[in-house]
């Protein structure tokens, strides 16, 4: 028993090594911090976070591209949270059904693996909707993410203009 606790301590700390502490936010871009609730987004020194602040920024570029992925998103985390709900429901039923004792057994632990399935397939469509945003922020980056600097004279003065 010491060795195990031995090995699996070691394993921690190499594992940790691996790790970083903070995630690296490019000021000149768009960034997508992946945050289990909610997911936020750092654009031009402001976070935007929720479905409301991401529909107003992607919405304002107008591009059917960026919307459709951001649409994609929501579905795929709503939808995902209902059926994860659900299976969670289920897995909690099901369990029930097969320890109590009678004839519903067998019920009990179909239930619960559907209930697994769901939990699983839930899982995947929230994440797949991350992915879909990932995207998203991506594609606003190299379209969008040009860069331009002006010198401008006017009378007896010049001036610098920069545009992110």
């Amino acid at each position: 028993m010491k060795y195990v606790s031995v090995l699996l301590m070691m394993l921690f700390c190499f594992c940790s090594l691996m790790m970083k502490a903070q995630e690296r936010t490019d000021h000149r871009v768009m960034n997508y911090l992946i945050n289990p609730k909610p997911n936020s987004i750092i654009y031009n020194d402001t976070l935007y976070k929720g479905s409301n602040q991401f529909k107003y920024l992607f919405y304002r570029t107008a591009d059917l591209q960026l919307i459709h992925l951001y649409q994609k998103h929501q579905s795929n985390k709503i939808i995902g949270n209902i059926i994860g709900i659900a299976g969670a429901l289920a897995i909690g039923f099901g369990v029930g059904y097969a320890t109590n004792p009678g004839d519903q057994k067998t019920t009990g632990w179909v239930l619960a693996g559907s209930g697994l399935a769901c939990s699983v397939a839930g899982a995947y469509l929230m994440q797949a909707g991350q992915r879909n945003l990932m995207q998203a922020v991506e594609i606003f980056n190299s379209k969008y993410n040009k860069t331009s600097a002006g010198i401008g004279f006017s009378g007896n003065r010049a001036g610098l203009v920069v545009n992110f």
